[in-house]
C-alpha cells in the first residue's frame, strides 16, 4: 500500500511480540482511521478500524488467492508470526464489514477457540473434562444428601449464592446492563447476570483481552498489577476488573455510557469485588 505523506507508522514490529488482537484492541480504543498491515510466511493482509468500527480486511496469500471481509480477519487472527506496521490517518479503500470492532473481534476469538478445539489434543482434553464433569455430577448428588453443618459442600453452596448476590449487587451500579465473573486462565465463565447482547459470548471474548494484557505487560517487563482494563464504545463502556484477590479472575460489566457514571461504577465495583468469596 502507497502511504501518502500525512500517513504515520505509529508502531511496528513482530506479532511474537505483539499478537494482532492487542493492537486491534490498542487502535480501536483510539478511534481514528488506522491499519495494521501485515506480512509472513502465510502472505500478506492488511485491517482497517475507524471511529470505533472493523471497515475492511482483505488477505492475500502465497498463490495469491484474495480474500476480504470477515473471513479475511478470522484468517488473520491465526497468524502468530510475521511483521506488522500499525498506521494512522489511513483512507480505508472499501467497507467489506462495518461492525464494531470489539464485537467482530470477540467473535472471531470464538471462531479461533472453537477450531482449535477441534484438534486431536483439545478432544483429548474434552474426553477427560467429560469425564471430570461426570464424577462432579455424582458429588452433586452427593451434595443433596449431607446439608447440615458448616460441611465443605454447604461452603461451597454459599461461594455460589455469595456470587449470585454479588452479581446481582453490580447490576444495581448505575447504566449496568449485564456483568459475569470470568477465569480468564481456562476461559471459563462462573457467573453471568442481564443481558441485552450476548454477555456469554462477550465474557469468553474478553479472555483473550486481558491474556494479551498481562503477556505486553510481561514482554515490557513492566511492575505491578492490573486494576481495571475499559473499551469505550458509541454507546457502552465495557469494564473489566482483575480480582485483587485471585489475579486469575476478572468481572466483566457492560454499562449505558448515557446513564452510567464510570469513576462511580468504578468505585463501586472495587468494593463490590472486596466482598465476593471465590
Amino acid at each position: 500500500m502507497t502511504l501518502k505523506p500525512d500517513v504515520k507508522i505509529e508502531i511496528e514490529g513482530n506479532l511474537e511480540a505483539m499478537d494482532l488482537p492487542t493492537l486491534i484492541q490498542f487502535i480501536g480504543q483510539e478511534g481514528e482511521a488506522a491499519s495494521i498491515n501485515i506480512e509472513s510466511e502465510s502472505g500478506t493482509g492488511s485491517i482497517f478500524i475507524n471511529e470505533g468500527l472493523m471497515c475492511h480486511a482483505v488477505v492475500i496469500d502465497g498463490d495469491n488467492h484474495r480474500v476480504e471481509g470477515e473471513d479475511a480477519l478470522f484468517e488473520l487472527l491465526k497468524w502468530e508470526k510475521g511483521h506488522f506496521k500499525l498506521l494512522k490517518k489511513v483512507e480505508v479503500p472499501v467497507a467489506t464489514i462495518q461492525k464494531p470492532w470489539d464485537f467482530i473481534l470477540m467473535e472471531g476469538l470464538r471462531k479461533l477457540d472453537e477450531a482449535q478445539a477441534g484438534s486431536p489434543e483439545e478432544a483429548v482434553k474434552e474426553t477427560v473434562m467429560e469425564g471430570e464433569a461426570e464424577n462432579s455430577a455424582d458429588k452433586g448428588l452427593e451434595l443433596f444428601d449431607d446439608l447440615s453443618g458448616s460441611t465443605p459442600h454447604n461452603k461451597d453452596l454459599n461461594k455460589m449464592a455469595n456470587l449470585e448476590q454479588t452479581l446481582n449487587e453490580i447490576m444495581n451500579i448505575g447504566g449496568a446492563k449485564a456483568a459475569a465473573l470470568v477465569d480468564w486462565e481456562s476461559g471459563m465463565t462462573l457467573g453471568t447476570v442481564g443481558g441485552g447482547f450476548d454477555i456469554d459470548l462477550a465474557a469468553a471474548g474478553n479472555t483473550n483481552v486481558v491474556r494479551a494484557k498481562f503477556d505486553v505487560m510481561k514482554q515490557l517487563k513492566l511492575k505491578g498489577g492490573i486494576e481495571d482494563i475499559l473499551i469505550t464504545l458509541t454507546d457502552q463502556y465495557h469494564l473489566i476488573r482483575i480480582m485483587e484477590s485471585n489475579v486469575n479472575l476478572f468481572i466483566y460489566v457492560a454499562l449505558d455510557r448515557t446513564s452510567a457514571n464510570l469513576g462511580m461504577a468504578r468505585h463501586q465495583l472495587s468494593k463490590l469485588e472486596q466482598e465476593l468469596e471465590i
